[in-house]
């Protein structure tokens, strides 16, 4: 669906980097994405986080805005992509959580495996720290920030191609440095992906 000419205009305007032009929008767009959001997450705050995130990288990335497109449409898929996201990461969160309640706390079992896991995760950052910067980026906005291989590919302007390999590589370097952790790396993955 097409936008009004003054929508559009706006639109042109923006990808031209016109600060009032993204001040109309925002007006006009972030009360509905706002009451949106706040139908999906629990809090106020959460919502307007999601709206303040959304018009961050609206503005960041305007110059890949198509100007025919809707932009009300735009800026609801934006904020599904979000709320996804979010819900992805916690639900990684809570699955940790949730394995460390499960477990007998008094066992000296899990105090170990709790202390491997720290070793574990001390260890990997030390890894992955010293990765090639490039390599280190895009393996951090896949497993850290959740991002997919096409938004990492858009975010740093590379081909989807090059982020497959690089996190590849990356994965191959974490396997070959922690040999030794193999079982708790995996469950350091798993609570990363």
């Amino acid at each position: 669906m097409n936008q009004p000419v003054d929508e559009r205009q706006l639109v042109i305007e923006l990808k031209n980097g016109n600060h009032h032009s993204f001040k109309q929008l925002y007006g006009t767009y972030a009360p509905k994405l706002f009451a949106f959001s706040r139908k999906y997450l629990q809090s106020q705050e959460d919502a307007e986080e999601i709206v303040q995130e959304v018009f961050l990288r609206i503005w960041e990335k305007r110059q890949n805005i198509d100007e025919n497109q809707s932009f009300s449409s735009y800026v609801i898929q934006a904020a599904k992509h979000r709320i996804f996201n979010g819900f992805r990461k916690k639900v990684n969160e809570h699955a940790y959580l949730d394995f460390l309640m499960h477990a007998d706390s008094t066992s000296s079992e899990f105090t170990e495996m709790d202390v491997n896991y720290r070793e574990i995760k001390m260890k990997t950052e030390k890894v992955i720290a010293s990765m090639p910067a490039k390599r280190q980026e895009i393996f951090r906005l896949s497993r850290e920030s959740g991002l997919k291989n096409r938004e990492i590919s858009e975010k740093l302007r590379i081909s989807i191609k090059t982020v497959e390999n690089q996190i590849g590589q990356a994965l191959k370097f974490l396997k070959n440095e922690l040999n030794e952790f193999k079982l708790l790396l995996l469950l350091w993955l798993f609570v990363q992906l």
